[in-house]
Order: C-alpha cells, then structure tokens, then sequence
C-alpha cells in the first residue's frame, strides 16, 4: 500500500491545476476598445445604449433566454436591489438556506428585512422546500433559493409555495452562472434572478454582478435602484430627465468590468462544456470508492454550472476526520481539495440579535427575534453538511482527463490509508 504523501510518501502528482482567473486575448480587444475611446461610463443610469455595459447585458441575458439582465457593481448589492425592486420593507420576511455565502442572508439585513434560515436538501444542498413550507408566516414576503455550488434548486416546488401563500422568488444564481432545470435557465424561474462575477465566479471580472427578470417593470426599477433612484421622466417630461424618487446609491458597472466580462462571455462555452465532460468524469470514478457521494441531483432535465464540485463523504467510513485534515491529506497529494462551509449562517456572529440592534430599525429587530431562533434553529442537514464536505473549484475542472484521474486515484489512496491517518489523529 502506498505511504501517503502527509506522511513523507509520494504524492500522486507534482503539477499545479489550471489557474483562476483566465484571461487573454479576448479581453484585450475589449479593454482596448474602451481605452481607446472616450466612453469609460455607462451612463447616468448604467444603460446608455451604445455602452459596453448594455451589450454585455444583452449578451448575458441571451445566453440565458432572458428578457433583462441588467449589470450592477456587485452580487451582493444585486440581491439587494432585487429585494429593494419587489418592494421589500424594513421588518419583511425573506427565507434563505442556512447554508451558503454569507451574503445572501446580510443582503436581506441590509434592506432592513429578517432573513429566515431554512435547511437545506440531503441530495442537494439547496433550500429544502419542505422545510420552507413550514416557516412560511404572515410577514413573509420572498423565498431566497441559492443554486449551491451551481446545482439548482427544486425550483417547481418553490414555485408552488409562492404562488399559494402570494410570495415572489429571487434567485440566488452567484454560483449558477449557464445551470438550468426542464430547459429553463437559472435566474429565469422567480421573479428575479441576481449573478455575480466576483473573482472565483466561472465568468468573472474581479468584481461585478447582474440582475435579470423577465418584468419590465421590474427591470424599470432595477435600472433606476442601480442609480440612485433614478426614475427617466415621464408624461410629457423630457426623457433625459432622471428624477431621484427612491432612496437608493451608485450601483452601476463600470465599462472596464464590462469590457472584461464580454471576453469572458465569449470564452465560457467552451470552458463550460469541458466542465462538464470532467465533472462527468470524475463522478464516474467517484462511485466506486466507498465512503463518498458527488452531491448532485440525477436529474436529465438539470443541467449543473459546476461552480464547485462538492464532495459529502459518510464520517463514520473517515473515523468523523475533520474535512479540513481530510484536505490536508489530499493536498499533499497534489489535488487541491477544500473544506465545504465549517458553519451554517446563522452561527456567524453577525446574525446575533446583539449585533444587529445598532443596524435594525426596533420593529424589524422585534421581528426577527420573532422569527429566528438561533439557539434551536433546526437545520440538522446543514449542520451534518459543515462536518462532512469537501469542494474542488471549478478551475480544477479545467483539466484534462488525465488530471481527473488523478483526483480519483488520491481519493482512494486515502481512503485505503484511513487508518493512518486517524492513528496520527490520536497521538496528537
């Protein structure tokens, strides 16, 4: 049996995965065209229709069979101005999984809203509908689905519970940028669906997000919310005339982010298709090596983003080994493993009621002592999650095949040497 590299053996492989982000050529040509102009500003309201920023929202929305898909600086101020766009009031109820990105919940705080943590599906990873139904009450007013690690939500049953208890739906798709369910493409399901292309995401430009819809009159708002409220004049009001109707601040991308994002566009199908073949791949080798499941719904109709491939592995085949040990020995064998989320949500500080008492307004923070209970928040699947998941980047799956063999056999290099690594676990 072969020593393991974290213990002084061989590793299974020396050489680095593809690196994050990519850029080129593509992107150049557009960063150029903007330099060499004099248009480095998309507008008073970020849609002037020769902007790089407008083209890149066409584009985007093309790609995704939406109607609108409207750039803003980031995709955590785009959640937040999807909620602002619904007219989401200080003390309103979102529902949100309890385990994702932490901006997704402090974006529903930062609209003066009460975020409801809800577990998440075993299968999945994504807002358990069930557990969703159930925390439905009078002040609710939006279900928040994250399409985790670009696998999507069950979003037909979400869209059952809005429509019998009269809520709307934003879309969390950060992670979902190409994913789609029955043909319909994330972001298109609810009433809004909000992206980003911060540096880790699968199209990115350092930073930036977007937000689509299908209802002009939300895209109306939308545009105007990314712009300090601005709303074009109408009724015989000259167009060029913006008026500042709603309290809102400067949400607008810039035309380098959406010059960048435009190579990105144009370079994604076929890193998307090379996703795919490697996540198909290895999840073929992953089923044979006992101890570990792909987390991903075997659906035909769901197609998956693979922002992340996660990795659940049963902690009574590991000796319950910490995800982060586990990585380290599979880091030592050259594959670049990470711990999935160490807490859901509501465990981060931020969330407790103390620190909140200073950012809401006392009938929201009443609210959401009404409706969360942090001591007993009841999300047994997330919590199991934190204790026993592992994630590779997507750029991993940028490989070849080869680099996908790779990772299975590391896998099963340490599962056969399990053992070892729980008796060092104990001397120490």
């Amino acid at each position: 049996m072969a020593k393991l590299a974290l213990f002084g053996g061989s590793p299974v492989r020396n050489e680095p995965y593809p690196s994050w982000p990519q850029g080129g050529s593509g992107e150049s040509l557009w960063l150029e065209k903007v330099l060499a102009g004099n248009r480095w500003f998309a507008g008073l309201q970020g849609d002037d229709p020769d902007a790089l920023g407008s083209l890149f929202g066409e584009r985007f929305a093309a790609l995704h069979g939406a109607r609108f898909a409207l750039p803003v600086a980031n995709g955590s101020v785009a959640i937040e101005i999807a909620l602002r766009a619904l007219g989401v009031k200080p003390g309103d109820e979102v529902i949100v999984p309890s385990y994702t990105f932490i901006s997704t919940a402090t974006s529903v705080l930062m609209v003066g809203a009460v975020p409801v943590f809800a577990d998440i599906e075993f299968h999945s990873y994504c807002l358990d509908p069930r557990d969703v139904a159930r925390r439905i009450g009078p002040n609710t007013r939006v279900i928040l689905p994250v399409h985790l690690g670009g696998q999507m939500a069950d979003m037909p049953a979400m869209m059952e519970a809005a429509k019998q208890h009269g809520l709307s739906i934003v879309e969390d798709c950060a992670q979902a940028i190409g994913s789609a369910l029955g043909g319909k493409r994330a972001g298109n399901w609810g009433d809004l669906g909000t992206f980003s292309f911060q540096s880790n995401k699968t199209m990115t430009a350092g930073e930036g997000g977007l937000v689509m819809t299908n209802d002009p009159s939300l895209a109306e708002r939308v545009v105007a919310l990314r712009a300090f409220g601005r709303f074009k004049g109408k009724g015989g009001v000259r167009s060029s005339d913006l008026t500042c109707q709603y309290l809102s601040s400067n949400y607008r991308l810039s035309e380098f982010q959406s010059a960048v994002l435009l190579g990105q566009l144009e370079r994604f199908p076929e890193q998307d298709a090379r996703r795919q073949a490697n996540a198909t791949r290895l999840t073929e080798g992953l089923k044979e090596i006992p101890g570990l499941d792909h987390i991903r719904v075997n659906k035909s109709s769901m197609k998956h983003g693979y922002y992340y491939y996660l990795v659940r592995y049963e902690p009574e085949a590991y000796g319950n080994l910490d995800p982060a040990r586990l990585c380290d020995a599979l880091n030592a064998e050259g594959i670049p493993f990470v711990p999935g989320d160490r807490k859901p949500l509501y465990r981060h500080p931020v969330f407790e009621t103390r620190n909140l008492s200073n950012h809401l307004c006392p009938h929201a923070l009443e609210r959401y002592g009404q409706a969360v209970d942090l001591k007993n928040p009841e999300c047994p699947v997330a919590e199991e999650a934190c204790k026993s998941t592992i994630i590779l980047r997507h750029q991993v799956l940028l490989g070849d095949t080869k680099d996908m063999d790779d990772i299975i056999e590391a896998l099963w290099k340490v599962h056969k040497n399990i053992n070892e690594i729980l008796a060092k676990e104990e001397k120490e």
